[in-house]
């Protein structure tokens, strides 16, 4: 039998390892659902010389959801309406280049802060979960602006987490024609355990399972059950995906993955040689983007 002077430090060891386990496992799932809010508003409404309506919604659980709406360019003719869903950490402020473009093209433009960003309420993310009903619910209180047709023609621009937003969110939106999707997610999961393979030489990989169940106490969901690719077959809304090559963030095998779920017709995806994450949104070749435009314009019926 071991004696206590041994069992001590062995004892010791486990306890530390267990605690640095469980902070590293805190960090990580507050890493996920925990955004740094972005709150550089004016800057964004200084570069893009845009003034855009304000509008707040409630959300389910009583949070106030912060939007705008930009109404198209003086001068075009109004084609429809673009709904705009931002990445993690960023704002609706930060997708005002976008809809300057989509402006221009014809498309009024929502956009608003996911919970747990800008000036909405909230504290974490929690990919879908809550975002779709918030998303139904801003999407419900543009219709209703003055000036808005009763029916016209709807499409989406996501980024990162908002395009795992936006594909949960398409079943219920049958008015939504078609969707550009940039470094779109197929998988949560399958991404926390990329981000674990490739980090540490892959020692976080055991720790995943405990990393889903503090997101899971904290922010109320499994990620195991983000799978936004599983949308794909109940909708009809035709897709543009659009990833760089480079990135470590969420992989290009996760819009491959959603370009094989969907039907014939339905997907086209835009792979860029030497592009990382947050350069498919930041720097997000010129050619690239008309052609995404063109496609909402196309899909849209606007062509």
């Amino acid at each position: 039998m071991s004696s206590p002077k041994t069992l001590l430090p062995a004892a010791a060891a486990f306890f530390l390892a267990l605690s640095s386990s469980s902070c590293v496992t805190k960090r990580a799932a507050d890493l996920l659902t925990v955004p740094r809010r972005a709150t550089d508003a004016e800057h964004w409404e200084r570069e893009t010389k845009l003034k855009p309506q304000r509008f707040e919604v409630q959300a389910k659980d009583g949070i106030m959801i912060s939007g705008y709406s930009l109404e198209p360019a003086a001068g075009t003719k109004r084609v429809g309406t673009a709904w705009l869903l931002h990445g993690l950490g960023n704002s609706k402020e930060q997708m005002l280049p976008v809809a300057r473009k989509l402006s221009a093209a014809g498309f009024r433009c929502v956009a608003w802060d996911s919970r747990g960003h800008g000036k909405t309420g909230g504290t974490r993310a929690t990919f879908g979960t809550k975002e779709v009903d918030d998303t139904l619910r801003v999407m419900a209180e543009a219709r209703r602006m003055k000036g808005t047709p009763r029916r016209e023609p709807e499409v989406i621009w996501g980024y990162s987490m908002g395009t795992a937003v936006a594909l949960q969110t398409l079943p219920h939106v049958s008015r939504v024609k078609a969707a550009v999707l940039l470094a779109p997610m197929s998988d949560l999961g399958g991404v926390m355990y990329h981000q674990a393979r490739n980090h540490y030489s892959g020692t976080l990989q055991p720790l995943v399972p405990v990393v889903r169940a503090k997101v899971n106490s904290t922010a109320g969901f499994d990620p195991k059950n983000i799978r936004p690719v599983d949308c794909v077959k109940d909708t009809k809304c035709k897709l543009l995906l659009v990833h760089g090559d480079r990135d470590s963030t969420i992989p290009p095998w996760q819009s491959q993955q959603i370009l094989d779920a969907c039907k014939p017709g339905q997907g086209q995806r835009i792979l860029l040689p030497g592009v990382g994450h947050g350069g498919v949104m930041w720097d997000l070749p010129e050619k690239t983007g008309s052609e995404a435009i063109e496609f909402l314009l196309q899909q849209s019926g606007a062509r």
